[in-house]
Protein backbone atom coordinates (compact mmCIF):
# COMPACT_ATOMS: atom_id res chain seq x y z
CA UNK A 1 0.00 0.00 0.00
CA UNK A 2 1.96 3.43 -1.06
CA UNK A 3 -0.33 5.66 1.71
CA UNK A 4 0.44 8.79 -0.78
CA UNK A 5 -2.27 7.11 -2.95
CA UNK A 6 -5.12 6.56 -0.29
CA UNK A 7 -8.21 8.45 0.31
CA UNK A 8 -8.93 9.44 3.70
CA UNK A 9 -11.11 6.44 4.96
CA UNK A 10 -8.76 3.80 3.41
CA UNK A 11 -5.97 6.02 5.34
CA UNK A 12 -8.18 5.68 8.43
CA UNK A 13 -8.87 1.96 8.33
CA UNK A 14 -5.42 1.48 7.91
CA UNK A 15 -4.53 3.41 10.91
CA UNK A 16 -7.48 1.43 12.60
CA UNK A 17 -6.72 -2.17 11.40
CA UNK A 18 -2.56 -1.25 12.84
CA UNK A 19 -1.47 -2.28 9.10
CA UNK A 20 -0.25 1.72 9.37
CA UNK A 21 1.25 3.77 12.48
CA UNK A 22 -0.67 7.05 12.75
CA UNK A 23 3.35 8.40 13.47
CA UNK A 24 4.15 6.74 10.11
CA UNK A 25 1.52 8.48 8.06
CA UNK A 26 2.90 11.38 9.24
CA UNK A 27 6.28 10.70 8.06
CA UNK A 28 5.24 9.72 4.42
CA UNK A 29 3.47 13.05 4.02
CA UNK A 30 5.63 14.97 5.53
CA UNK A 31 8.31 13.60 2.80
CA UNK A 32 6.45 14.33 -0.02
CA UNK A 33 5.98 17.92 1.74
CA UNK A 34 9.75 18.29 1.98
CA UNK A 35 10.10 17.07 -1.41
CA UNK A 36 7.94 19.12 -3.19
CA UNK A 37 6.92 22.43 -1.31
CA UNK A 38 10.45 24.28 -1.68
CA UNK A 39 9.30 25.03 -5.39
CA UNK A 40 6.04 24.86 -4.33
CA UNK A 41 5.71 27.49 -1.58
CA UNK A 42 2.25 26.09 -0.73
CA UNK A 43 2.72 24.79 2.74
CA UNK A 44 3.84 28.08 5.07
CA UNK A 45 3.50 26.99 8.75
CA UNK A 46 4.04 23.59 10.42
CA UNK A 47 3.77 22.83 13.72
CA UNK A 48 5.52 19.45 13.44
CA UNK A 49 5.57 18.83 17.30
CA UNK A 50 2.39 18.92 18.47
CA UNK A 51 1.14 16.96 14.91
CA UNK A 52 3.86 13.39 15.77
CA UNK A 53 2.50 14.34 19.68
CA UNK A 54 -0.63 14.24 18.67
CA UNK A 55 0.19 11.10 16.00
CA UNK A 56 1.69 9.26 19.22
CA UNK A 57 -1.27 9.42 21.37
CA UNK A 58 -3.40 7.86 18.57
CA UNK A 59 -1.16 5.04 18.41
CA UNK A 60 -1.09 4.39 22.13
CA UNK A 61 -5.09 4.74 22.85
CA UNK A 62 -5.60 3.02 19.44
CA UNK A 63 -8.23 0.30 21.18
CA UNK A 64 -10.70 3.04 22.60
CA UNK A 65 -10.53 5.46 19.65
CA UNK A 66 -11.99 3.22 16.42
CA UNK A 67 -15.12 4.94 16.62
CA UNK A 68 -13.01 8.17 14.77
CA UNK A 69 -13.77 8.82 10.91
CA UNK A 70 -10.66 10.07 10.35
CA UNK A 71 -8.11 8.70 12.56
CA UNK A 72 -4.80 9.38 11.85
CA UNK A 73 -5.19 11.45 8.66
CA UNK A 74 -3.67 13.90 8.08
CA UNK A 75 -4.75 17.58 7.12
CA UNK A 76 -4.16 21.21 5.93
CA UNK A 77 -5.80 24.53 7.16
CA UNK A 78 -5.80 27.32 4.63
CA UNK A 79 -4.10 30.57 6.33
CA UNK A 80 -7.13 32.27 6.96
CA UNK A 81 -8.46 29.93 10.31
CA UNK A 82 -8.13 29.62 13.53
CA UNK A 83 -5.94 26.32 14.46
CA UNK A 84 -4.52 25.45 18.04
CA UNK A 85 -0.92 25.98 17.72
CA UNK A 86 -0.76 28.00 15.17
CA UNK A 87 -0.70 31.87 14.20
CA UNK A 88 -3.19 32.22 11.06
CA UNK A 89 -2.39 35.27 9.34
CA UNK A 90 -3.61 35.78 5.95
CA UNK A 91 -0.11 36.61 4.80
CA UNK A 92 -1.03 39.80 6.36
CA UNK A 93 1.48 42.08 8.25
CA UNK A 94 -0.96 43.30 9.88
CA UNK A 95 -2.60 39.99 11.32
CA UNK A 96 1.03 38.57 12.54
CA UNK A 97 1.50 36.97 15.74
CA UNK A 98 -1.65 36.55 16.51
CA UNK A 99 -2.03 33.44 17.92
CA UNK A 100 -5.28 31.33 17.62
CA UNK A 101 -7.17 31.07 21.21
CA UNK A 102 -9.24 27.59 19.79
CA UNK A 103 -9.45 25.75 16.97
CA UNK A 104 -12.60 26.88 14.31
CA UNK A 105 -15.13 24.87 14.17
CA UNK A 106 -14.32 23.32 10.81
CA UNK A 107 -10.96 22.24 12.10
CA UNK A 108 -12.13 21.12 15.67
CA UNK A 109 -14.35 18.88 14.06
CA UNK A 110 -11.77 17.47 11.96
CA UNK A 111 -9.78 16.80 15.01
CA UNK A 112 -12.65 14.97 17.02
CA UNK A 113 -12.43 12.62 14.47
CA UNK A 114 -9.36 11.69 14.87
CA UNK A 115 -7.43 13.75 11.79
CA UNK A 116 -4.21 15.68 12.62
CA UNK A 117 -3.39 19.11 11.14
CA UNK A 118 -0.10 19.28 8.94
CA UNK A 119 0.39 22.46 8.49
CA UNK A 120 -0.90 26.12 7.16
CA UNK A 121 -1.21 26.80 3.67
CA UNK A 122 -0.46 30.52 1.59
CA UNK A 123 -3.21 32.26 0.52
CA UNK A 124 -3.50 36.14 -1.21
CA UNK A 125 -2.97 38.88 1.41
CA UNK A 126 -6.71 39.26 2.76
CA UNK A 127 -7.22 35.99 0.97
CA UNK A 128 -8.72 38.55 -1.79
CA UNK A 129 -7.18 37.18 -4.94
CA UNK A 130 -7.84 34.46 -7.94
CA UNK A 131 -3.72 33.55 -7.50
CA UNK A 132 -1.68 33.40 -4.28
CA UNK A 133 1.24 35.64 -3.59
CA UNK A 134 1.62 37.92 -0.53
CA UNK A 135 4.25 39.82 1.03
CA UNK A 136 4.97 37.42 3.78
CA UNK A 137 5.24 34.48 2.01
CA UNK A 138 5.75 34.79 -1.36
CA UNK A 139 4.05 33.23 -4.15
CA UNK A 140 2.72 29.58 -4.71
CA UNK A 141 3.30 28.07 -7.76
CA UNK A 142 0.99 25.04 -9.71
CA UNK A 143 2.45 21.32 -9.77
CA UNK A 144 1.90 20.95 -13.18
CA UNK A 145 3.44 23.89 -14.39
CA UNK A 146 5.19 26.42 -11.98
CA UNK A 147 5.04 29.01 -14.24
CA UNK A 148 1.48 29.28 -13.76
CA UNK A 149 -0.84 29.92 -10.44
CA UNK A 150 -2.86 26.81 -8.32
CA UNK A 151 -5.16 30.20 -8.49
CA UNK A 152 -6.74 31.61 -5.23
CA UNK A 153 -7.32 32.24 -3.21
CA UNK A 154 -7.51 28.65 -1.23
CA UNK A 155 -4.21 28.22 -3.96
CA UNK A 156 -1.87 27.14 -0.86
CA UNK A 157 -4.50 24.14 -0.14
CA UNK A 158 -4.52 22.94 -4.01
CA UNK A 159 -1.07 22.65 -4.84
CA UNK A 160 -0.08 20.64 -1.95
CA UNK A 161 -2.76 18.34 -2.71
CA UNK A 162 -2.60 18.01 -5.88
CA UNK A 163 1.49 17.67 -5.24
CA UNK A 164 0.00 14.47 -2.95
CA UNK A 165 1.54 16.50 0.27
CA UNK A 166 -1.76 16.29 1.58
CA UNK A 167 -4.90 14.16 1.20
CA UNK A 168 -7.77 16.51 2.99
CA UNK A 169 -7.75 20.30 3.11
CA UNK A 170 -10.11 22.59 4.58
CA UNK A 171 -10.52 25.99 2.47
CA UNK A 172 -13.13 28.68 1.80
CA UNK A 173 -14.67 30.02 -0.88
CA UNK A 174 -16.72 33.37 -1.40
CA UNK A 175 -16.60 34.05 -5.27
CA UNK A 176 -14.33 31.09 -6.58
CA UNK A 177 -12.22 30.23 -3.95
CA UNK A 178 -12.34 26.99 -3.64
CA UNK A 179 -13.48 25.92 -6.98
CA UNK A 180 -10.90 27.63 -9.12
CA UNK A 181 -7.64 26.61 -7.43
CA UNK A 182 -9.34 22.89 -7.79
CA UNK A 183 -9.86 23.49 -11.40
CA UNK A 184 -6.42 24.85 -12.13
CA UNK A 185 -4.79 21.92 -9.88
CA UNK A 186 -6.99 19.32 -11.48
CA UNK A 187 -8.42 18.09 -7.31
CA UNK A 188 -12.05 17.70 -6.36
CA UNK A 189 -13.59 19.98 -3.79
CA UNK A 190 -17.27 20.97 -1.96
CA UNK A 191 -18.68 24.28 -1.80
CA UNK A 192 -21.69 23.93 0.47
CA UNK A 193 -24.97 25.74 0.38
CA UNK A 194 -24.38 28.87 2.48
CA UNK A 195 -25.11 28.59 6.07
CA UNK A 196 -24.46 24.61 5.71
CA UNK A 197 -20.87 25.23 7.63
CA UNK A 198 -20.43 27.18 10.18
CA UNK A 199 -18.05 30.06 10.01
CA UNK A 200 -16.83 30.15 13.80
CA UNK A 201 -12.85 30.48 13.57
CA UNK A 202 -12.40 32.57 10.41
CA UNK A 203 -9.91 35.04 9.85
CA UNK A 204 -10.78 37.75 11.01
CA UNK A 205 -14.65 37.57 10.87
CA UNK A 206 -15.42 41.01 12.33
CA UNK A 207 -13.98 42.99 9.37
CA UNK A 208 -16.08 41.19 6.40
CA UNK A 209 -19.58 42.82 6.90
CA UNK A 210 -21.90 41.48 4.32
CA UNK A 211 -19.04 39.43 2.65
CA UNK A 212 -19.97 36.85 5.64
CA UNK A 213 -22.88 36.49 3.74
CA UNK A 214 -21.54 34.80 0.78
CA UNK A 215 -18.26 33.22 2.18
CA UNK A 216 -18.23 29.52 3.09
CA UNK A 217 -15.56 26.81 4.24
CA UNK A 218 -15.32 23.65 2.13
CA UNK A 219 -13.06 20.18 1.57
CA UNK A 220 -10.46 19.92 -0.43
CA UNK A 221 -9.04 16.60 -1.85
CA UNK A 222 -8.00 14.28 -4.55
CA UNK A 223 -11.20 12.38 -4.57
CA UNK A 224 -14.97 13.01 -4.06
CA UNK A 225 -15.06 10.09 -2.47
CA UNK A 226 -13.09 11.67 0.32
CA UNK A 227 -16.05 14.95 0.16
CA UNK A 228 -18.86 12.52 0.77
CA UNK A 229 -16.87 11.61 3.57
CA UNK A 230 -15.89 14.74 5.47
CA UNK A 231 -18.54 16.84 4.25
CA UNK A 232 -21.08 15.77 7.07
CA UNK A 233 -18.23 16.07 8.90
CA UNK A 234 -18.37 19.61 8.56
CA UNK A 235 -21.93 20.79 8.45
CA UNK A 236 -24.17 21.66 10.87
CA UNK A 237 -24.84 24.09 13.47
CA UNK A 238 -21.87 25.04 16.32
CA UNK A 239 -24.14 27.27 18.34
CA UNK A 240 -22.17 30.02 17.77
CA UNK A 241 -22.58 30.82 13.95
CA UNK A 242 -26.11 32.64 14.26
CA UNK A 243 -26.60 31.93 10.30
CA UNK A 244 -26.49 27.49 10.59
CA UNK A 245 -29.94 26.43 10.17
CA UNK A 246 -29.93 22.80 11.32
CA UNK A 247 -30.96 21.43 8.45
CA UNK A 248 -30.74 17.05 7.77
CA UNK A 249 -27.79 16.12 5.60
CA UNK A 250 -28.51 13.76 2.94
CA UNK A 251 -26.31 10.87 1.79
CA UNK A 252 -25.39 11.10 -1.75
CA UNK A 253 -25.45 7.28 -2.04
CA UNK A 254 -29.10 7.68 -1.90
CA UNK A 255 -29.77 9.83 -4.83
CA UNK A 256 -31.05 7.46 -8.15
CA UNK A 257 -28.72 8.77 -10.87
CA UNK A 258 -31.50 7.47 -13.37
CA UNK A 259 -34.10 10.15 -12.52
CA UNK A 260 -31.76 13.31 -12.91
CA UNK A 261 -31.77 16.01 -15.06
CA UNK A 262 -28.57 17.82 -16.23
CA UNK A 263 -28.61 21.43 -18.19
CA UNK A 264 -25.04 22.29 -19.15
CA UNK A 265 -23.46 25.39 -21.32
CA UNK A 266 -19.85 26.15 -22.06
CA UNK A 267 -20.63 29.73 -22.74
CA UNK A 268 -21.98 31.59 -20.06
CA UNK A 269 -22.32 34.87 -22.16
CA UNK A 270 -19.97 36.96 -19.65
CA UNK A 271 -16.36 35.00 -21.27
CA UNK A 272 -15.94 32.98 -23.76
CA UNK A 273 -14.28 29.89 -22.25
CA UNK A 274 -11.29 28.35 -24.24
CA UNK A 275 -11.69 25.44 -26.98
CA UNK A 276 -10.00 22.99 -24.14
CA UNK A 277 -12.17 24.07 -21.65
CA UNK A 278 -15.35 23.87 -23.93
CA UNK A 279 -14.47 20.67 -25.62
CA UNK A 280 -13.90 18.77 -21.95
CA UNK A 281 -17.19 20.02 -20.38
CA UNK A 282 -18.93 19.44 -23.23
CA UNK A 283 -17.50 15.77 -23.70
CA UNK A 284 -18.23 15.51 -19.52
CA UNK A 285 -21.57 16.41 -20.32
CA UNK A 286 -22.45 14.05 -23.15
CA UNK A 287 -20.54 11.09 -21.21
CA UNK A 288 -23.12 11.71 -18.72
CA UNK A 289 -25.76 11.22 -21.11
CA UNK A 290 -25.85 7.45 -20.41
CA UNK A 291 -25.86 7.39 -16.86
CA UNK A 292 -28.71 9.94 -16.07
CA UNK A 293 -32.76 10.66 -17.35
CA UNK A 294 -32.12 13.49 -19.69
CA UNK A 295 -28.99 16.38 -20.20
CA UNK A 296 -29.97 19.70 -21.93
CA UNK A 297 -27.79 21.84 -23.39
CA UNK A 298 -28.77 25.35 -21.92
CA UNK A 299 -27.90 28.33 -19.46
CA UNK A 300 -29.67 30.28 -16.99
CA UNK A 301 -30.59 33.99 -18.95
CA UNK A 302 -29.68 35.92 -15.39
CA UNK A 303 -25.95 35.10 -15.18
CA UNK A 304 -24.59 38.19 -16.86
CA UNK A 305 -27.13 40.53 -14.45
CA UNK A 306 -25.82 38.22 -11.36
CA UNK A 307 -21.77 38.44 -12.39
CA UNK A 308 -22.11 42.56 -11.96
CA UNK A 309 -24.03 42.54 -8.87
CA UNK A 310 -21.44 40.31 -7.36
CA UNK A 311 -18.89 41.90 -8.68
CA UNK A 312 -20.18 45.40 -7.91
CA UNK A 313 -21.93 45.10 -4.86
CA UNK A 314 -20.06 42.69 -2.69
CA UNK A 315 -16.73 42.07 -3.93
CA UNK A 316 -15.74 45.50 -5.12
CA UNK A 317 -17.90 47.13 -2.54
CA UNK A 318 -19.31 50.11 -4.25
CA UNK A 319 -17.72 52.64 -2.24
CA UNK A 320 -14.48 53.68 -4.78
CA UNK A 321 -12.70 51.06 -2.62
CA UNK A 322 -12.94 52.94 0.66
CA UNK A 323 -13.49 49.63 2.64
CA UNK A 324 -10.65 48.37 1.29
CA UNK A 325 -8.54 51.82 2.06
CA UNK A 326 -10.24 51.73 5.46
CA UNK A 327 -8.91 48.09 6.37
CA UNK A 328 -5.48 48.51 4.91
CA UNK A 329 -5.60 51.63 7.36
CA UNK A 330 -6.55 49.38 10.29
CA UNK A 331 -3.95 46.63 9.83
CA UNK A 332 -1.32 49.77 8.97
CA UNK A 333 -0.03 48.20 6.26
CA UNK A 334 2.57 50.49 4.66
CA UNK A 335 3.30 47.89 1.38
CA UNK A 336 0.50 45.58 0.94
CA UNK A 337 0.98 43.02 -1.41
CA UNK A 338 1.06 43.86 -5.37
CA UNK A 339 -2.19 41.44 -5.94
CA UNK A 340 -4.08 43.83 -2.85
CA UNK A 341 -3.00 46.94 -5.00
CA UNK A 342 -4.66 46.05 -7.96
CA UNK A 343 -7.50 44.56 -6.26
CA UNK A 344 -7.82 48.24 -4.67
CA UNK A 345 -7.44 50.03 -8.17
CA UNK A 346 -10.60 47.74 -9.45
CA UNK A 347 -12.65 48.39 -6.25
CA UNK A 348 -11.89 52.27 -6.98
CA UNK A 349 -13.61 52.51 -10.19
CA UNK A 350 -16.82 50.63 -8.28
CA UNK A 351 -19.16 53.49 -7.02
CA UNK A 352 -22.72 52.83 -5.91
CA UNK A 353 -25.03 55.25 -4.05
CA UNK A 354 -26.84 54.06 -0.97
CA UNK A 355 -29.74 53.99 -2.80
CA UNK A 356 -28.54 52.03 -5.35
CA UNK A 357 -26.74 49.68 -3.05
CA UNK A 358 -30.54 48.61 -1.72
CA UNK A 359 -32.05 47.93 -4.96
CA UNK A 360 -28.87 45.96 -5.51
CA UNK A 361 -30.24 43.54 -2.86
CA UNK A 362 -33.66 43.43 -4.40
CA UNK A 363 -32.45 42.29 -7.80
CA UNK A 364 -30.41 39.65 -5.81
CA UNK A 365 -33.91 38.24 -4.88
CA UNK A 366 -35.04 38.63 -8.28
CA UNK A 367 -32.24 36.49 -9.93
CA UNK A 368 -32.06 33.81 -7.00
CA UNK A 369 -36.11 33.71 -7.82
CA UNK A 370 -35.13 33.40 -11.53
CA UNK A 371 -32.72 30.37 -10.67
CA UNK A 372 -34.50 28.72 -8.59
CA UNK A 373 -37.36 28.57 -11.81
CA UNK A 374 -34.83 27.25 -14.09
CA UNK A 375 -34.13 24.31 -11.61
CA UNK A 376 -37.76 23.21 -12.07
CA UNK A 377 -36.62 21.30 -14.98
CA UNK A 378 -33.14 20.64 -13.63
CA UNK A 379 -31.68 18.94 -10.81
CA UNK A 380 -27.81 19.88 -11.50
CA UNK A 381 -26.42 22.32 -13.82
CA UNK A 382 -22.57 21.70 -15.52
CA UNK A 383 -20.71 24.28 -16.83
CA UNK A 384 -17.17 25.18 -16.58
CA UNK A 385 -15.53 26.62 -13.18
CA UNK A 386 -13.36 29.38 -15.60
CA UNK A 387 -12.28 30.15 -18.98
CA UNK A 388 -9.36 29.03 -19.05
CA UNK A 389 -6.85 26.24 -17.35
CA UNK A 390 -4.28 27.86 -14.99
CA UNK A 391 -3.21 31.08 -15.83
CA UNK A 392 0.54 32.67 -15.99
CA UNK A 393 1.53 34.25 -13.01
CA UNK A 394 0.40 37.72 -12.43
CA UNK A 395 -2.59 37.75 -15.01
CA UNK A 396 -5.61 37.03 -12.47
CA UNK A 397 -6.70 40.48 -12.31
CA UNK A 398 -6.22 41.40 -15.61
CA UNK A 399 -8.08 38.81 -16.96
CA UNK A 400 -10.91 38.50 -14.34
CA UNK A 401 -13.57 38.54 -16.37
CA UNK A 402 -12.50 34.70 -17.66
CA UNK A 403 -14.01 34.08 -13.56
CA UNK A 404 -17.67 34.64 -13.85
CA UNK A 405 -18.17 31.07 -14.40
CA UNK A 406 -17.85 30.28 -10.53
CA UNK A 407 -19.12 34.18 -9.66
CA UNK A 408 -22.25 33.70 -10.90
CA UNK A 409 -23.36 30.97 -8.25
CA UNK A 410 -21.54 32.34 -5.70
CA UNK A 411 -24.25 34.83 -5.64
CA UNK A 412 -27.28 31.99 -5.29
CA UNK A 413 -24.88 30.51 -2.47
CA UNK A 414 -26.05 26.85 -4.28
CA UNK A 415 -23.95 24.37 -3.83
CA UNK A 416 -21.32 23.04 -6.17
CA UNK A 417 -18.50 20.26 -6.23
CA UNK A 418 -15.68 20.94 -8.65
CA UNK A 419 -14.12 17.42 -10.40
CA UNK A 420 -11.17 17.23 -13.05
CA UNK A 421 -12.61 16.23 -16.25
CA UNK A 422 -10.20 16.63 -18.91
CA UNK A 423 -6.96 18.23 -19.72
CA UNK A 424 -5.29 20.60 -22.28
CA UNK A 425 -3.44 20.48 -25.00
CA UNK A 426 -0.51 21.34 -22.91
CA UNK A 427 -1.85 18.94 -20.35
CA UNK A 428 -3.11 21.52 -17.45
CA UNK A 429 -6.18 19.98 -15.84
CA UNK A 430 -9.23 21.12 -16.50
CA UNK A 431 -11.93 20.85 -13.96
CA UNK A 432 -16.40 21.12 -14.54
CA UNK A 433 -18.78 22.61 -11.86
CA UNK A 434 -21.90 20.83 -10.78
CA UNK A 435 -24.19 22.74 -9.48
CA UNK A 436 -27.57 21.45 -7.34
CA UNK A 437 -30.43 22.88 -5.78
CA UNK A 438 -29.94 24.71 -1.86
CA UNK A 439 -29.01 21.69 0.53
CA UNK A 440 -28.54 18.94 -2.12
CA UNK A 441 -25.22 18.51 -1.83
CA UNK A 442 -26.22 14.96 -2.02
CA UNK A 443 -27.04 15.61 -5.44
CA UNK A 444 -24.24 17.36 -6.49
CA UNK A 445 -21.30 14.85 -4.57
CA UNK A 446 -23.48 12.13 -6.67
CA UNK A 447 -23.17 13.38 -10.27
CA UNK A 448 -19.80 14.29 -9.51
CA UNK A 449 -18.63 11.21 -8.45
CA UNK A 450 -20.10 9.63 -11.35
CA UNK A 451 -18.54 11.78 -13.55
CA UNK A 452 -15.20 11.20 -11.86
CA UNK A 453 -16.03 7.36 -12.32
CA UNK A 454 -16.58 7.83 -15.88
CA UNK A 455 -14.04 10.23 -17.08
CA UNK A 456 -11.03 9.09 -14.40
CA UNK A 457 -10.65 12.48 -11.66
CA UNK A 458 -7.45 13.47 -10.71
CA UNK A 459 -4.25 12.73 -12.24
CA UNK A 460 -0.91 12.86 -10.57
CA UNK A 461 1.33 16.09 -11.85
CA UNK A 462 4.19 14.17 -13.39
CA UNK A 463 6.03 17.22 -11.90
CA UNK A 464 5.83 16.31 -8.25
CA UNK A 465 7.44 12.78 -8.81
CA UNK A 466 10.42 15.21 -10.73
CA UNK A 467 10.16 17.40 -7.92
CA UNK A 468 11.36 14.57 -5.55
CA UNK A 469 15.19 14.08 -7.29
Amino acid sequence: MDILDCGVSEIAQAVKSRALRSVDVLDAFYNRIDAVNPALNALVQSNRELAYREAAQIDANLGRLQDRALLGVPFTVKNTCDVRGYRPDKGCPGLLNRPSEADASVVARLRAQGAIVLGLTNTPELSIGYETDNVLYGRTCNPFDLSRSPGGSSGGESAIIAAGGSPLGIGSDASGSLRVPAHNTGIATLKMTQGRVPLTGHVPIDTMGLFSEFISFGPMARYVADLIAVAPLLAGPDGLDPHVPPVPWRDPAEVDLRAIRAAYYTDDGISAASRDVVAAVADAALALRAEVSAVTERRPDVLPEMDELLSNSILLGGDEGEWLADLIRKLDLKTPSPLLLEFYELAKGCRMSVTELRWSWVRFDQCRKAMLRFMDEYDVVLCPVAATVAKPHGRSYPEIRDFSYSMCYSLVNWPSVVVRVGQSADGLPIGIQVVAKPWREDVALAVAARIEHVLGGYREPRLADALQH
